[in-house]
């Protein structure tokens, strides 16, 4: 990497400044090395005061060490100083990727993607272009926009194969083929459901119709039974008390009229247990 050739580079060149100045960047430089980001990031923003300092390299470091912390804002400020103050460095592409990366984190997402795609425009052949590609890839994806994401990564993939992000790259793809396929599952289930759901409500409201035609149909059974039950008692009302006062007995009832009284009592009954049944 690129800021590990820096280290080197600052461990062999004792730099022109004055004792104390000079500890402060080498302290800041073996804190860098040792991994500690929060102590370096301090002893190199300190250092960077020192006009002797302040050069394209420390600042690099500075913000390799905030991107290493995740201070992703303070790196964003301190790549902005950077581009504006060395230009022409040999490291302003670098710094650039790493804006890019910073908005990134930042969740500013579409500056993200401006960002590094002017970096793979005019660094087609830097050895970070595929990791670049990477991250507008990540930009679209946390986006959700899957397809234009699925595009880039598969690049990456194909084109730059033994670059560390190909494998990161590989699982991304294998993620949204997976999301699509829950999708799918999910969609089915929906519609199953919905089918599911219109099947039963339209038996229920088969079934409520067919209950309330055989309601219907009972009540019409009842009411010309009871009719003609009336009409039975009321043409034989005239014999029956005739026959009772020529004999001083009562006659038997009429046998039809019996049969008619059963059936409307069956027909009540039936009634009465289709309302039961629906309470």
């Amino acid at each position: 990497m690129c800021s590990a050739l820096l280290v080197k580079s600052f461990a062999l060149d004792e730099p022109a400044v004055p004792v104390d100045d000079s500890n402060l960047l080498v302290q800041g430089l073996e804190e860098y090395k040792s991994g500690d980001w929060t102590s370096a990031t301090f002893l190199l923003r300190k250092a960077v005061t020192v006009p002797a300092n302040s050069t394209a390299e420390t600042w690099y470091m500075l913000i390799m060490s905030q991107m290493y912390s995740e201070d992703y804002s303070s790196a964003l400020i301190d790549c902005d100083s950077f581009l504006n103050e060395f230009s022409e460095s040999h490291l302003a592409s670098y710094v650039t990727y790493q804006k890019g990366r910073a908005l990134h984190y930042l969740n500013q997402n579409d500056d993200a993607v401006l960002v590094l795609s002017d970096f793979c425009h005019q660094n087609p052949d830097n050895e970070m272009y595929p990791s670049a590609l990477y991250w507008i890839a990540e930009c679209f994806y946390d986006d959700y926009n899957f397809d234009t994401s699925r595009t880039l990564y598969e690049k990456i993939v194909t084109s730059f194969p033994y670059d560390a992000k190909a494998k990161n790259a590989e699982y991304k793809l294998n993620t949204i083929s997976q999301r699509e396929r829950e999708q799918k599952l999910l969609y089915f289930l929906k519609m199953t459901s919905e089918e599911y759901l219109s099947s039963r409500e339209s038996y229920e409201k088969q079934l409520k119709q067919y209950k309330t035609e055989d309601s219907l149909d009972l009540r019409r059974q009842l009411k010309a039974a009871n009719e003609r039950i009336a009409e039975l008692e009321s043409a034989a009302s005239e014999t029956i008390a005739a026959a009772k006062k020529a004999t001083n007995s009562t006659p038997a009832e009429d046998p039809a009229v019996v049969a008619l009284k059963s059936k409307a009592a069956e027909l009540q009954k039936l009634l009465d247990n289709q309302k039961n049944s629906s309470k």
